[in-house]
């Protein structure tokens, strides 16, 4: 394909601060302003498209799908089929895009959930009309931050591995809107397609070729091996010759020596990736057990880029194979992600098994490298937790009015703040009220339960969550087979907003993590150690606004009513509570409309009917106000306390002392 044909003109822009749908958005941390505005490699193309991609930068993104296509897609998610629809980013206009969900796992288990249908999408402009980009971009992925309740992980990562000169995907914020309808608050990132590889290598990237990863792709040399979990995505590569070149050179290089390996690979690239994962605890990485999320791009000469992607689990987001116990078959003393080793940066895996960064770090010369991108990536650490605040205060009005955000503001929050005692080497997530300690499903992110519940089982009357793809009876299937896509979940409803557990699992707080890992480092790399903040922690809450500290309950009739994922809570002034519990409670009949969006209950002769997102509701068909939209949290339904008693005729009390809500049947 001639590129000349498919891109639009190239301006040359230099943007530090863009105008965006939500008005000029001023970034207070200039020097990782700096850092975000994009750069070119004196090989690559400036491209037009490069000033939606600020780091800090919120942008509109408006789809306007077919209804029978949007259903489809929304009942249909694991096909991931692209439709063709209009879209327009920030202002831009294209009819014509493809616009399909994505993922693998996380897919999954969202397609499992009742009450959410958040699924990561993706956009391709020139999916019909191959001359077709935006501003010369031909991809956009849209994240839905589905295990990192702080939305930052992926963005403060790929920041980070900018600011020290490597070339990555350029990230940005987005709200999302489906026919006019917002669907939520989601990190957009730049596709790693023709376009990416144009902005970074230049105009000639097409001579070259570009590999993706599964799970278990080592790099390690099998005589004869096709390597099937290495794919082409895009180029020419007979037989994988370049890339079995590669790997074989890799695995050749003589014990403390280059050998040839400069002449089949960027080590610069590599040395970067590995310091990447090692400082900011990325482990759902080519550095631990899954041996994935990356990318190799070779040029015609068969040299090979790494090319690094999908950072949600960054920031010790991902604890799995091994990240609470020793390492299998290493003599590694690596036992969290907290305190990894700077000499052997890997957790879940022996050094023995990742030759990309055991042969590398064996070359004094590229160890002495790989340490200066340590010390660099350490310098960033360093101002990590104001930026993580003047971040947060610019994204938390769009996490606050996310509709369908998998986690509480209050859970946000908390990811954001130091915790003196927190686990920084754990999780750090609550369970639902009785399942505490309950294991997560095989291969889930390789997501762990909490020290010491390991192996527990769940209340009685319950059944543990299986994992996607899980056949009966030994709790895995080989991915090939196809055969049971589903996932089931107590109650419909096991873990919330971040499904099958993922949601009460998630990742323990970002800012907890970074101080605990930068004391480690500093102390590792002989630097002066900054000292850890001291807090005075509060005892738990269940609210958004800090309006109270105590557990809110709810009486009905002088009975507690229980809420087995998602606690009642205060949101900008409003006591918000799961109505899904309180209707059952009352004997109503309770239906979701995943399309649609909206509850229904039938309870004796009323008829009502509640949207995602909308201000009015209808009972026996007559339109009622509601002080504050319905909203999803932990993939339950919550309305303002109000609601209950205008909506469902019942006498509502608040006890503000003892936060406490009474509901009484007239």
């Amino acid at each position: 394909m001639n590129i000349l044909l498919r891109k639009v003109a190239v301006t040359a822009l230099s943007v530090t601060m863009v105008t965006s749908s939500f008005g000029l958005i001023a970034n207070p941390n200039a020097a990782y302003a700096a850092e975000s505005t994009a750069t070119t490699t004196s090989a690559g193309v400036t491209q037009a498209y490069e000033s939606l991609f600020q780091t800090d930068n919120v942008i509109d993104v408006n789809v306007t799908i077919d209804d029978a296509d949007w259903k489809s897609m929304l009942e249909s998610p694991l096909d991931k089929d692209y439709k063709s629809v209009s879209v327009e980013v920030d202002g831009n206009k294209l009819d014509n895009v493809g616009f399909s969900t994505k993922g693998n796992l996380t897919l999954k288990a969202v397609a499992s959930m009742q009450d959410s249908d958040r699924y990561s999408f993706r956009l391709k402009f020139d999916k019909y009309d191959k001359t077709q980009t935006l501003l010369g971009l031909d991809k956009m992925v849209l994240n839905n931050n589905y295990a990192d309740p702080s939305y930052m992980r992926e963005v403060l990562h790929y920041e980070a591995l900018r600011s020290i000169g490597m070339d990555v995907p350029m990230t940005n914020y987005v709200n999302l809107y489906v026919n006019g309808e917002l669907v939520g608050f989601y990190t957009g990132v730049e596709a790693v397609d023709d376009s990416y590889l144009e902005r970074n290598y230049g105009e000639d990237y097409e001579e070259g070729v570009l590999y993706d990863t599964d799970e278990k792709s080592y790099l390690q040399y099998e005589e004869g091996s096709d390597y099937s979990t290495i794919t082409k995505d895009l180029g020419t590569d007979k037989d994988k010759a370049k890339l079995k070149t590669f790997i074989q050179t890799l695995n050749e290089m003589p014990e403390g020596e280059k050998g040839d390996i400069e002449s089949v690979l960027d080590v610069d690239s590599a040395l970067q990736y590995i310091a990447g994962n090692m400082v900011f605890g990325n482990y759902d990485s080519y550095s631990g057990d899954k041996g994935h999320n990356y990318m190799l791009y070779s040029d015609a000469d068969g040299k090979f880029t790494v090319v690094p992607w999908d950072f949600n689990m960054s920031f010790n987001g991902y604890s799995g194979g091994g990240g609470r116990g020793t390492t299998t078959g290493s003599t590694t003393t690596n036992t969290n992600a907290t305190n990894v080793s700077v000499d052997e940066p890997v957790l879940g895996i022996s050094m023995e098994n990742v030759p990309m960064i055991n042969n590398l770090l064996a070359v004094p010369e590229y160890k002495e490298k790989y340490l200066s991108y340590v010390n660099e990536l350490t310098d960033y650490m360093e101002g990590i937790q104001d930026r993580i605040t003047g971040l947060a205060d610019e994204i938390r009005p769009y996490v606050e009015a996310d509709p369908t955000k998998f986690y509480t503001t209050e859970q946000f929050e908390s990811n954001i703040a130091y915790s003196a005692n927190a686990d920084a080497a754990g999780m750090g997530g609550t369970p639902p009220e009785g399942f505490e300690g309950m294991t997560p499903p095989e291969g889930m992110e390789g997501m762990t339960p909490p020290e010491g519940f390991e192996g527990t089982t769940p209340p009685d009357g319950t059944t543990p969550p299986t994992q996607p793809g899980a056949a009966a009876g030994n709790g895995t299937t080989d991915a090939t087979t196809g055969t049971d896509n589903t996932q089931t979940r107590p109650g419909g409803n096991f873990g919330g907003g971040g499904g099958g557990g993922m949601g009460s699992m998630a990742a323990g707080s970002l800012t907890t993590f970074a101080l605990n890992r930068l004391a480690n480092l500093q102390e590792q790399l002989g630097r002066e150690v900054t000292p850890l903040p001291e807090t005075s922690e509060e005892t738990g809450s269940n609210t958004s606004s800090g309006a109270t500290d105590k557990t809110i309950t709810v009486t009905l009739d002088g009975k507690s009513i229980t809420f087995p994922d998602q606690d009642p809570l205060q949101q900008s002034g409003r006591v918000m509570v799961p109505v899904n519990a309180i209707l059952e409670a009352l004997g109503a009949k309770v239906t979701w409309d995943k399309t649609a969006k909206t509850v229904t209950a039938v309870l004796n002769d009323q008829t009502l009917v509640l949207k995602i997102g909308s201000s009015t509701a209808t009972v026996n068909g007559e339109t009622l106000e509601i002080d504050a939209p319905a909203i999803i949290q932990n993939s339950r339904t919550l309305v303002p306390v109000r609601f209950i008693s205008e909506g469902l005729g019942l006498t509502v009390d608040w006890d503000q002392t003892a936060a406490q809500v009474s509901l009484t049947s007239k």
